[in-house]
């Protein structure tokens, strides 16, 4: 029960207009490969556990106050926090090379006695972010270091879910232009970086709700052709439906990425427990992904919970439909019982 409370309290932080109040420092993640800065979040008192949180597809990072507020009131219930700053990410790069910087992450992190003093550590994230961590998992030796994971709006399979979001009438635009601007190159096969610059824009747009936008700025300034083409492709659905073909048939040796990014045929290598939570009016990532990932995990090791109350990969929960709070609180429960550290439980 006591877990629940730590839950119900977070999900309570996550509501407040002040965040709560937790010591933070600026911190280097020293790998092999990679020097990534962070932020630590401590508790007041001795830790339940270690937490690393990864925040999705957003131009301000670990830094946008929507993940700092989850990352702080995690802390605030008693968990050590450490958030870094995946600069892919903020850059809206979908890249293959993040699932390799998670997993240096966790074996780092997991290695020093200071942040993680029984070696294991949890892993929370919204979204793509969540999905990369799910497949770093699969991975005998980082899975051995996990002792939980909360994903918020996860894709379960790739290809399903990149042709929601490219083809599908409800597909989210942000994401949509996500998406584009990472791959439609591989439709183009062109140098030309006028459109990129577009649906860059657009994505910087959405990302941060401009009241001044710089898209029609740009679309002034590029030539007619490739405005032609960014239009159709917002605004046309069988014209974006064939970009997303030649995509897929034109990206080579770089289609990898569809087996690399993909998690569905990696879940039966986890080992550790996973709480899955799924807005169910997602229109980047549909909820049915979230059921999929569930019927691929151990029934007493993992636990769904598909709610109304939240958007993609957000925690910022409306308080005005009991029955589905507690089912939510239930979900972060399930997370924070498992994350807590053997030598707290002990």
């Amino acid at each position: 029960m006591k877990y629940f409370w730590k839950a119900a309290k977070f999900a309570l932080h996550c509501q407040l207009p002040n965040a709560p109040k937790v010591s933070e420092t600026e911190i280097v993640i020293k790998t092999s490969n990679f020097e990534i800065p962070a932020i630590l979040y401590t508790p007041k008192g001795k830790s339940c556990g270690t937490i690393l949180a990864a925040n999705g597809l957003a131009y301000l990072g670990n830094k946008d106050p929507r993940f700092a507020v989850v990352c702080q009131s995690a802390a605030a219930v008693g968990y050590t926090v450490i958030s870094p700053l995946l600069v892919e990410v903020t850059q809206f790069r979908i890249l293959k090379e993040t699932i390799e910087k998670i997993k240096e992450m966790i074996l780092w992190i997991s290695s020093n006695k200071e942040y993680c003093p029984d070696g294991k550590l949890s892993y929370l994230a919204p979204s793509f972010s969540g999905s990369m961590g799910l497949i770093a998992a699969s991975d005998p030796e980082i899975g051995k270091k996990i002792s939980s994971i909360l994903t918020i709006g996860a894709y379960c399979d790739v290809e399903s879910t990149l042709d929601y979001v490219m083809t599908s009438e409800e597909g989210d635009e942000y994401g949509r232009m996500i998406l584009l601007y990472n791959f439609v190159k591989y439709a183009l096969r062109s140098d030309d970086q006028e459109l990129e610059f577009a649906l860059k824009a657009c994505v910087m747009d959405g990302s941060f709700s401009r009241d001044n936008l710089e898209l029609p700025t740009v679309l002034e300034k590029i030539r007619p052709e490739n405005k032609e083409v960014f239009l159709k492709l917002r605004e046309d659905k069988d014209f974006r439906a064939g970009i997303w073909r030649d995509i897929l048939k034109n990206a080579g040796k770089e289609s990898s990425f569809l087996t690399e990014l993909q998690v569905k045929d990696k879940l039966h290598l986890l080992d550790c427990h996973v709480s899955i939570v799924h807005g169910l009016g997602d229109n980047v990532v549909p909820a049915k992904e979230a059921v999929t990932l569930k019927d691929h995990l151990p029934i007493k090791k993992s636990k769904l919970v598909l709610t109304p109350l939240i958007s993609h990969g957000d925690v910022g929960i409306s308080l005005t439909q009991l029955p589905a709070i507690y089912d939510l609180v239930q979900g972060f429960a399930f997370f924070f019982k498992n994350a807590k550290s053997k030598e707290k439980a002990a």
